[in-house]
């Protein structure tokens, strides 16, 4: 049987890790938290808690990453430390819900933006939408190292978009570091913690995609080394990148004028530079979701490449091509997914839905660490999480909170989540009996 071929290398890991994450919440979000959160101070006190909190998992997943380095990723953690069904039930809902809908909005981002350029019709967007997924699906078809080569190109453009609206503020000096002000409330206000968890929900939904790197760890050279350091690199850049962008926006706008931005990112470079301000960020936002769809499609295939090994899932998606060394039915299974969810729509609310089950098994994932060091002490683990037991802990604790949280403010979402995880089961106990299991 042909296998998946080791062609990426410790930068590939950073930068797809890095374009999974940034996508088009940087360009949203902070206009979303400013409307509920008045104080500078504390939105950016805000980015910079998630981001530890990012790094806290990452740094765990990582030593999970170097000891399995396997295609699949936190499928792969959840088998090997809770069986076969809570590992079904992760794929399940983040591959085929989750991330299909997450590809779907960055599709029609992408052609809402373009827009600034070429306006197109509905239509025209949806057709063009299902043409793009497959230009990347061919792509990602024809080599990992073209797939990589590709999201790598697009990494780079949307880091140098955001550094550039950076080194303005810095340099154009059209701005008044008073706007920074104030740090944090002056007294107790009602809704207070309410506010905050909302903001952390959006942001910590910014940050999602920091977990990637696993899932292409069976094609990284060298795993046990650029794995773990992948994932650091890639995290480390990912915080910079968000604060820094942050404070750029309150320099140049200031609160208010970032919660009545529908496009906090343009307004800011029409602040700077006029006009063509606008039109370099929003190609900015477009090579961004371009580059966050090209690295989805390299990464989540391998989950489903992984269910399909372990005969939880169509054992046509296991094959590999034999010259180009890719999943490629597997890689065609998500841009199709993602192309209907283009055509019909209403993949915002199944996101939604579907995060909060996820949340439940990305906490299961990072505390699978700690069950693995008792159940598999004779593994062997070239890289081990800093910080144990505080990080996995630290992770897992905040995890939980944030799915109470989700299931008190918004419970019939919370339960639609658990029944779309649960519409699995039935699929789940046909696979296991149809294997013999």
């Amino acid at each position: 049987m042909t296998e998946l071929a080791r062609r990426l290398g410790r930068f590939d890991a950073a930068l797809l890790l890095v374009g999974s994450v940034i996508g088009s919440g940087i360009f949203v979000v902070p206009s979303l938290i400013a409307r509920r959160i008045p104080e500078p101070g504390l939105v950016i006190a805000i980015w910079v808690f998630c981001g530890l909190l990012v790094l806290c998992g990452a740094l765990t997943l990582a030593e999970l990453g170097a000891a399995l380095p396997q295609a699949g990723g936190i499928y792969v953690y959840i088998r090997e430390a809770y069986g076969p069904f809570w590992a079904f039930l992760y794929g399940w809902t983040t591959s085929l819900v989750v991330i299909p809908g997450a590809v779907a909005a960055l599709t029609t981002a992408f052609f809402l933006y373009l827009g600034h350029f070429l306006p197109l019709g509905l239509a025209a967007q949806k057709l063009l939408g299902i043409g793009l997924l497959a230009l990347v699906a061919l792509i990602n078809c024809r080599g990992v190292r073209w797939g990589a080569t590709t999201q790598n190109l697009f990494t780079f453009a949307k880091v140098a978009g955001l550094a550039a609206l950076v080194v303005l503020a810095v340099v154009t000096q059209r701005g008044d570091a008073v706007r920074f002000l104030p740090l944090a409330p002056d007294s107790w206000r009602p809704g207070l913690v309410g506010a905050v968890g909302a903001a952390m929900i959006s942001v910590l939904f910014a940050y999602d995609g920091w977990h990637f790197v696993g899932f292409v760890a069976g094609e990284v050279r060298d795993p046990e080394r650029n794995v773990p350091s992948g994932i650091f690199l890639g995290v480390l850049i990912v915080v910079a990148v968000y604060v820094t962008a942050n404070l750029a926006y309150y320099y140049v706008l200031g609160q208010a004028a970032i919660a009545q931005s529908e496009r906090v990112a343009a307004t800011a470079m029409s602040a700077l530079l006029g006009p063509s301000g606008a039109s370099l960020i929003s190609l900015a936002i477009l090579c961004s979701t371009f580059g966050a769809i090209c690295a989805n499609v390299l990464a989540v295939p391998r989950v489903f490449y992984a269910m399909a090994r372990d005969r939880v899932f169509f054992p046509a998606l296991a094959w590999v091509h034999p010259v180009w060394r890719t999943p490629t039915r597997a890689i065609w299974l998500l841009a199709g997914s993602s192309a209907l969810l283009t055509l019909t729509g209403g993949y915002e609310h199944l996101i939604t839905m579907a995060m909060f089950a996820a949340w439940i098994l990305f906490a299961m994932a990072v505390a699978s660490v700690i069950v693995l060091r008792r159940k598999h002490p004779e593994w062997d683990r070239p890289y081990r999480a800093a910080g144990y037991p505080f990080t996995p802990v630290v992770f897992t604790l905040v995890a939980v909170a944030f799915v109470v949280v989700t299931l008190v403010e918004s419970p019939r979402s919370s339960l639609f989540g658990l029944g779309i995880a649960a519409a699995g089961l039935p699929f789940y106990a046909w696979w296991r009996k149809k294997d013999g299991a």
